[in-house]
């Protein structure tokens, strides 16, 4: 009897420990998913000079193609940003409902006659979903843009 209860123990010790295995591993495949589409969008902002209609094409294509369907709130902006959260192709102006991503335009001026320059950010979402339990936490993966100095913005004015 000792040996039979000693055995389910152990195989509950197993089985917890390969679903805390599971779950990390999903996770961590989850945020390279997050993180790959994160540097796509970043250097289609780059490209396209700012956040403008065919950047805003492109990205929601990274998303489309991606089968990226994660939402999450935007981030409070930090001194001077503007932001626009995107849901579905849709941009909304300093949104308060989940989005599926956010992008933040950061202006630091300078002085001396020298040009003003742009950063741009992204917030990409990633969860753990649960197939029972649904989405347990929505966590956020950001990245910044190098500095832009002539932006092409059809958005930010």
């Amino acid at each position: 009897m000792r040996n039979s209860i000693g055995g389910a123990w152990v195989f509950s010790i197993v089985l917890v420990f390969m679903m805390v295995l599971i779950a990390y591993i999903s996770i961590q495949i989850n945020y390279s998913n997050a993180y790959k589409l994160k540097t796509s969008m970043i250097t289609r902002l780059e490209q396209y000079e700012g956040f403008n209609n065919t950047s805003k094409a492109e990205l929601d294509g990274l998303v489309r193609d991606n089968g990226y369907r994660q939402r999450g709130l935007c981030r409070e902006p930090s001194n001077g940003e503007k932001y626009f959260g995107v849901l579905n192709g849709t941009v909304t102006e300093s949104p308060d409902t989940p989005q599926n991503y956010c992008v933040y335009r950061n202006v630091i001026d300078e002085k001396d006659g020298k040009e003003a320059k742009y950063y741009y950010s992204i917030d990409v979402f990633f969860g753990f979903n649960l197939p029972v339990v649904g989405d347990l936490y929505t966590f956020k993966v950001n990245g910044e843009t190098g500095a832009m100095y002539y932006v092409n913005d059809n958005y930010f004015k």
